[in-house]
């Protein structure tokens, strides 16, 4: 399993998802970078014949609520599967359509991101907080996971997505693993750490491991930093099988 931690702009991401309609979504997101390749583009000129098949489509024509209504006045996150399976029918399903838009435009609010093995990053957490003395359970869970901070920093509108990022979510089950918002008390750990502590952090994982666990240490510190400095975003933490 790899580790993820993300700085992301939630509420960026959520107007452009949830809150404009399509056609603006897509002139919003096409120019904006993102940190990772192999995405979708967002480009107007593939959405605007998926549309107009879709308003042509008897799938559209047979929802009377929405007969009288421009598709491209929707927002991205109100399409449901059956209508991205119409726009996409070269997609797997449309479940897998909107998580691969979703996370297509996720990643481009992604203001710093760490992505490592899961077992390294704990490793290098746990090192960490002996080497400051921390109590256990002030920053890291009993597992050596970030704590978790209040979930409501995730809009509602977007939660599922969210939780999608995550490859342990099974919406089936309510409760079960996913991706969660980073508890404020992990990331003194991190942006209080001193360089002799980071030393020290680096002697407990052993010479085998040292040079890992330190370079992940100065990622980690780099990631806090950058979040400490952007008071609008939020850090969120999933696992992936890659």
């Amino acid at each position: 399993m790899r580790f993820c931690l993300d700085v992301v702009d939630l509420l960026q991401l959520q107007e452009v998802w949830s809150r404009r309609p399509i056609v603006t979504a897509f002139t919003r997101l096409e120019p904006r970078p993102s940190r990772f390749t192999a995405l979708y583009g967002f480009t107007y000129d593939d959405l605007a014949p998926r549309l107009y098949r879709l308003k042509h489509s008897s799938l559209w024509q047979s929802q009377s609520a929405r007969l009288h209504l421009d598709p491209a006045r929707v927002a991205l996150g109100d399409f449901n599967d059956d209508c991205l399976s119409e726009m996409y029918p070269e997609a797997e399903s449309g479940a897998a359509q909107r998580q691969w838009l979703f996370r297509s435009a996720y990643n481009r609010f992604i203001v710093a991101d760490f992505r490592q093995s899961l077992d390294l990053t704990l490793t290098a957490l746990a090192a960490l907080a002996l080497s400051r003395d921390l109590p256990p359970g002030e920053c890291l869970g009993a597992d050596s996971l970030p704590l978790a901070g209040m979930p409501d920093w995730i809009p509602a509108s977007i939660t599922d997505e969210i939780r999608g990022l995550d490859d342990r979510y099974d919406p089936a089950q309510p409760g079960a693993p996913a991706t969660y918002v980073v508890g404020e008390e992990f990331w003194p750990l991190l942006i209080k750490a001193a360089p002799e502590e980071v030393d020290a952090a680096v002697d407990r994982a052993g010479a085998g491991d040292g040079v890992a666990v330190r370079q992940t240490l100065q990622t980690l510190v780099n990631l806090a930093q950058t979040w400490y400095r952007s008071p609008s975003v939020v850090g969120l933490c999933y696992q992936t099988a890659q």
